[in-house]
């Protein structure tokens, strides 16, 4: 074990450096993925690793997962809404479970993982600054094959791979605003279109032809982009 702290330290610096070329989602999970694998090979016993991104208010969900295990494991977690990966999260510190057949902290989660080929886990919170991103975890089919030295390799890896998950995540929320963003000024565009169309077809003006979208909108209980979508159809048609 002595001889793998040097290489965290090297592997952990690789990975900051690699941080000032990821430009897309793919490049940061296929990163995550590698750093993964670094876990699982630095620890021994290890059986798979993989990391969590938990929302406090939405969805959680795993990402850089080196078998399917560690997939199912999540999952569960997720299910019951319990469990180390939550708990290290929630807790901000690293979560050692020995033996999960002798574990009482999450009974649901332990007896739903009761059949999947993992005996020991250790998990770590992702954090960087204050933003809490999510955790980092490392199973085995062993009991008690985690120690300090495997807290010390997991919490060495951690860093990078927050910050790999915390681009992922702004560059998810900046992709999923500007797509809103697209969406509501195509639908300002389509409304004002229609609005021209009742505007000379019934002599009305522009507010009128507003009112008129809107009471169509609430009497068929439909959003004023539909109407106007639909209006728009009809008039291209004729």
């Amino acid at each position: 074990m002595k001889d793998s702290l040097p290489q965290a330290y090297e592997l952990a610096g690789v990975a900051g450096r690699m941080l000032s070329g990821l430009l897309t989602e793919d490049d940061a999970s296929k990163a995550v993925q590698s750093l993964a694998y670094v876990l699982k090979d630095l620890i021994p016993n290890s059986a798979g690793a993989g990391a969590s991104i938990i929302h406090p208010r939405g969805r959680s969900e795993s990402t850089g997962a080196t078998d399917t295990v560690v997939l199912g494991a999540d999952k569960l977690q997720y299910r019951f809404g319990e469990g180390p990966c939550l708990s290290a999260w929630a807790e901000q510190r690293p979560i050692i479970i020995q033996d999960i057949r002798e574990e009482i902290r999450w009974p649901t989660w332990t007896a739903a993982v009761a059949d999947l080929p993992l005996r020991s886990v250790l998990s770590a919170p992702l954090t960087t600054g204050r933003r809490k991103i999510g955790a980092l975890k490392v199973y085995s089919p062993l009991p008690l094959s985690f120690d300090d030295n495997s807290v010390f390799l997991i919490e060495r890896l951690a860093s990078p791979v927050a910050v790999l998950l915390r681009h992922m995540r702004d560059r998810e929320a900046a992709q999923r605003m500007s797509d809103e963003l697209a969406e509501a000024l195509a639908n300002r565009d389509m409304i004002a279109k229609v609005q021209g169309i009742l505007i000379e077809r019934m002599n009305l003006s522009s507010q009128e032809a507003l009112e008129v979208l809107l009471a169509r909108s609430r009497g068929e209980s439909t959003p004023l982009h539909d109407v106007a979508r639909d209006i728009l159809q009809e008039a291209t048609r004729e």
